[in-house]
């Protein structure tokens, strides 16, 4: 670990770390489209999703300010971008209702394989953990929906907060509610700007979770949360 203080709160960010979209952005995006008179292929969805996401940075292009509604309407225009000039939607803004309201339920997220082991390892250990996440409000429902609740103290998602990662706002705000030095705490997320430099950059020790083997320098990772507790010790 970068220090060796003891760690007492152990933070995760949520999609991509702790669960996944199921079974695919593209699935959830082509099969209500489908229900709304438009046909695309799952897999030309999921390519231009990310191709968008990219190009603006995702929610972290909001770091300075944001709010349930500024991250909403975020999402509105990435969709609408998504499917380009597509003139087949009769109702466009009913199709994004449906579709935004879907990314609320838990049938549309499915933990990773080493999320709960882990999450139990740790509770039983005596850490307290929580959550730090570039989210809206939707986010509170799907870790109740998912089950997750138990092992957190606290959700921090930036639309309630005001600021995403990598601003140090968000970091700032779970500190302020457990009470700790930023040197005490630990940052596990799956991007190297939002989670790893943005929790080093308040004072945080930071875990990359690289599940994919990118070529990062210079940073404490892990391919598995499994590898956690041993990193920890």
């Amino acid at each position: 670990m970068p220090n060796d203080k003891k760690t007492k709160v152990i933070f995760f960010d949520a999609g991509g770390t702790l669960f996944r979209p199921y079974p695919s952005v593209g699935e959830v995006y082509a099969r209500t489209a489908w229900r709304h008179g438009v046909s695309v292929k799952a897999e030309t969805v999921e390519k231009a999703f990310y191709a968008r996401w990219h190009e603006r940075n995702g929610l972290s292009a909001l770091s300075g300010e944001t709010s349930e509604k500024i991250e909403r309407d975020w999402w509105y225009h990435l969709v609408r971008d998504v499917f380009g000039q597509l003139d087949s939607f009769r109702d466009f803004d009913t199709f994004f209702e449906e579709l935004y309201d879907l990314f609320g339920r838990a049938e549309c997220w499915r933990l990773f394989d080493d999320a709960l082991p882990v999450l139990d390892t740790l509770k039983a250990a005596g850490y307290r953990m929580g959550i730090i996440s570039n989210w809206d409000h939707r986010l509170f429902s799907i870790v109740d929906q998912l089950n997750l609740s138990s092992y957190f103290d606290h959700v921090t998602a930036s639309s309630a907060v005001g600021v995403a990662k990598p601003g140090a706002g968000i970091f700032q705000h779970a500190l302020d509610f457990y009470q700790v030095t930023p040197d005490l705490c630990l940052h596990v997320g799956d991007s190297l700007v939002d989670d790893y430099q943005g929790a080093r950059a308040v004072g945080m020790q930071a875990v990359l979770l690289d599940r994919h083997a990118k070529p990062y320098n210079d940073t404490v990772r892990i391919d598995s949360l499994l590898k956690l507790p041993d990193l920890l010790s």
